[in-house]
């Protein structure tokens, strides 16, 4: 879980995780998680990377025509997920963001355990400004750094001192 005030780097810092540790993954799948309807189409979509066979070719093609019931392609995708030979994938959950099960909850808000993969394999990544989510499942909280912090990353990560011409 990465969880800070929007624009502090969550997705990015997500983004490169997976390209940094995709050896360590069969497959990687980023879901939209501002929403259920954006979470239910990104888990749709993602049912064509899933090899012939494995789940129905209506759930595969789903992606290509748009057509057919976008809850039973989220249900193969899971299933297939869940199934223990498919123990070495990555989930990203970005921008989860909707306060969901407390008083003050958004009416847009679900229940993000919902779209969990029933099994204890695989890996989950969660991007939120939510301190809720972080207390349920730990996490690192991201903070604003300061400009010397800023610029030894950038160092690190680039291999040049800041400002220097690319």
């Amino acid at each position: 879980m990465l969880r800070g005030l929007g624009g502090i780097g969550k997705t990015q810092l997500a983004v490169e995780f997976a390209r940094r540790h995709q050896a360590l993954f069969s497959a990687v799948f980023w879901l939209d998680g501002r929403s259920e309807s954006s979470l239910k189409q990104s888990i749709a979509l993602s049912a064509s990377r899933i090899p012939e066979g494995q789940i129905p070719e209506t759930s595969r093609a789903y992606s290509i025509s748009s057509s057919g019931n976008v809850d039973s392609t989220v249900g193969d995708v899971l299933d297939w997920l869940g199934k223990y030979d498919n123990g070495k994938w990555l989930l990203i959950f970005d921008n989860v963001d909707l306060e969901y099960g407390s008083g003050k909850m958004d009416g847009n808000a679900y229940d993000i355990t919902r779209y969990f993969p029933e099994a204890d394999h695989g890996s989950i990544l969660i991007t939120t400004r939510l301190a809720k989510l972080q207390l349920h499942w730990g996490g690192w909280k991201l903070d604003k750094v300061e400009e010397s912090q800023a610029h030894a990353i950038f160092e690190k990560w680039y291999g040049r001192a800041f400002g220097e011409a690319a």
